[in-house]
């Protein structure tokens, strides 16, 4: 499993770390118009904080089988 770690944003290509300083920065209602998209698909993404079980990545909000980085299971 490829997790993704960084991600385009209005062009550019951030980190996991930026995009979580971005998304946290951001007001509440502001959070869901944040543009991330994945850098091999093109999809919308979103930054994943890091868990037990997982480091920080970015997780597709409709998931793309097609795209080489692969959803984490729902637990991680």
């Amino acid at each position: 499993m490829s997790l993704a770690k960084q991600c385009k944003f209005f062009g550019h290509i951030i980190t996991i770390e930026k995009a979580l300083a971005i998304r946290d920065a951001a007001q509440a209602k502001e959070r869901k118009t944040l543009a991330f998209e994945c850098v091999k698909c093109g999809k919308a993404v979103r930054p994943h904080n890091s868990g037990d079980r997982c480091a920080a990545h970015f997780v597709h909000l409709s998931r793309n089988p097609e795209c080489i980085f692969i959803d984490p299971p729902r637990d991680c």
